[in-house]
């Protein structure tokens, strides 16, 4: 599998941003094709010049669960979880790292009950 090439334009409002990737993208001289991870994983990343194909999805959300299924397909031994704390993604590879990530998910859940808890008491419920 060739490595996976995903080109990705936020539109920001800045004087320095190059906007030829973008231009050349709708020019008609690229290929627009919908987002599939299985097809986009075997597409040549060019990085010498404009890529030949586009893969568009119609919100970031479906481009994610796609990603997501797709990962899941993926035969190794150990998954990996975004940590948005630390902002990186962690390896669950063995018990200590899968019993780390159940005791935060633990605290977390101990927190949102407590919140509920307190509102609910607030409320009369």
């Amino acid at each position: 599998m060739t490595p996976m090439c995903v080109s990705v334009y936020i539109q920001r409002f800045q004087h320095h941003n190059n906007v030829s990737p973008l231009q050349h993208a709708l020019s008609g001289n690229a290929r627009i094709m919908p987002f599939d991870p299985k097809v986009t994983s075997k597409q040549e990343c060019i990085i010498t010049t404009f890529q030949d194909v586009y893969f568009v999805s119609d919100s970031f959300e479906e481009a994610k669960v796609k990603m997501r299924e797709f990962a899941k397909t993926i035969k190794r031994p150990f998954t990996v979880r975004y940590n948005p704390y630390t902002q990186s993604v962690d390896v669950l590879k063995d018990t200590p790292s899968i019993n780390s990530v159940v005791e935060e998910l633990r605290h977390e859940l101990d927190i949102v009950g407590d919140a509920l808890s307190r509102l609910n008491k607030q409320l009369g419920v």
